[in-house]
């Protein structure tokens, strides 16, 4: 039975668009880019060498896919929540979903069969890592495909590599339409809360039992998986619904001292992370998904004056606003302009390499612009006007 809840309390923090996600979804594209075009490739340095010493404090700017999922479990929880009484909830969600995610990632399928043309077995090894059939080709449309890679324990090409987080926001946009459709408050709160809690007990279980392949990496499914990430995209939803009821709000904003201490406290643990690897992909993926959660709820309940301006800033609000084509482009093409010029896989050890990188960020930022304006933007304003809630 759907549960009404006509009494809803209207907060005005979230009336029309709120300009600092766009800059929070720019941090955390911009995070990504560090870690594929700067960190990732200095990580096969010697550990004595300047470069690693200089860049140790990037190696966590992979987290930047930990801020999407908390985003986007704040942003899908709330949007959900408001309708979720709707005659035609599901049909509308769904189709805008389509609307958003389909047309740009079924162009870069396209694109990744098309190499796999050119490039068979006899190719060069960097042109293979970028086009192969590790992962099956037929899972990326259903976006299984991190289910293939965590049981065969490979990332499979590097041009496709990235979309395992599409995989999991879209099994997430297909679970929890239903729970918040179907649950009170309370029980949203809860199976929230649940999934928290049990992120990390499912990566030491999952950790304890998956044996080692030959060439492969155990650790995928811990980083892959839905249930794996639930607490990320579950603070999300969390923040979303504590924002939608009064008393938590008012709480909340009478409160912003105690925020302000959990986000130095969150922080101050981040910044320590990187020296735990083992611990990390058990209990630190929770950790830092509760610093980002800290970070959004700062940026919702008190935008102060410095956060107003770093998040309002136009550089991290045009980098939030291509942040999707820019997510899907950024990796593949880096790795074949590294290819098509120096015959190499990406790094930035001298200047040729470090200038195919340059060249690669700038061509990305181009087509991610032109993607915004002819296909995703016209695209996403047909969807809102022919489905409406």
């Amino acid at each position: 039975m759907v549960s009404t809840h006509s009494a809803v309390w209207n907060n005005p923090r979230l009336a029309g668009r709120i300009p600092e996600l766009d800059g929070i979804r720019g941090l955390a594209i911009l995070l990504v880019l560090v870690w594929h075009y700067v960190a990732g490739p200095a990580e096969g340095m010697a550990p004595d060498s300047w470069q690693s010493y200089a860049l140790a404090t990037l190696r966590l700017t992979w987290s930047g896919v930990d801020l999407f999922f908390v985003l986007s479990g704040f942003l899908i929880g709330g949007i959900l929540y408001d309708v979720k009484d709707s005659s035609n909830y599901y049909r509308t969600f769904y189709s805008r979903r389509i609307y958003r995610i389909f047309p740009l990632y079924f162009i870069s399928i396209a694109l990744f069969i098309t190499g796999l043309y050119f490039a068979g077995p006899d190719s060069p090894g960097p042109l293979r890592a970028i086009f192969n059939r590790e992962v099956p080709v037929w899972t990326y449309p259903l976006f299984l495909q991190n289910f293939s890679m965590t049981s065969q324990q490979t990332w499979g090409s590097i041009w496709m590599v990235v979309t395992w987080s599409l995989a999991v926001e879209e099994q997430f946009y297909f679970l929890l339409p239903l729970a918040v459709r179907n649950l009170s408050y309370k029980g949203i709160i809860w199976m929230a809360a649940t999934s928290i809690a049990c992120a990390p007990l499912f990566r030491l279980i999952l950790r304890m039992s998956v044996s080692v392949a030959a060439s492969g990496d155990p650790d995928l499914g811990l980083y892959t998986l839905l249930p794996s990430r639930a607490d990320a995209l579950g603070f999300g939803v969390l923040i979303a619904l504590a924002c939608r009821r009064k008393s938590a709000w008012e709480w909340l904003t009478s409160h912003r001292r105690h925020l302000y201490l959990a986000f130095l406290f969150f922080g101050c643990g981040f910044a320590l992370l990187h020296k735990y690897q083992w611990g990390i992909k058990v209990f630190g993926f929770t950790w830092i998904a509760a610093f980002y959660a800290v970070l959004l709820l700062l940026t919702l309940v008190d935008p102060g004056r410095l956060i107003t301006r770093w998040f309002r800033g136009k550089i991290l609000v045009t980098f939030g606003t291509v942040a999707y084509a820019v997510y899907i482009l950024h990796h593949g093409l880096n790795a074949l302009l590294h290819f098509a010029i120096l015959g190499k896989r990406p790094g930035n050890n001298d200047w040729p390499s470090l200038s195919v990188t340059v060249l690669s960020f700038t061509i990305v930022m181009l087509l991610s612009a032109l993607s915004w304006r002819l296909i995703e933007k016209p695209l996403i304003g047909h969807a809102h006007a022919v489905y409406r809630y």
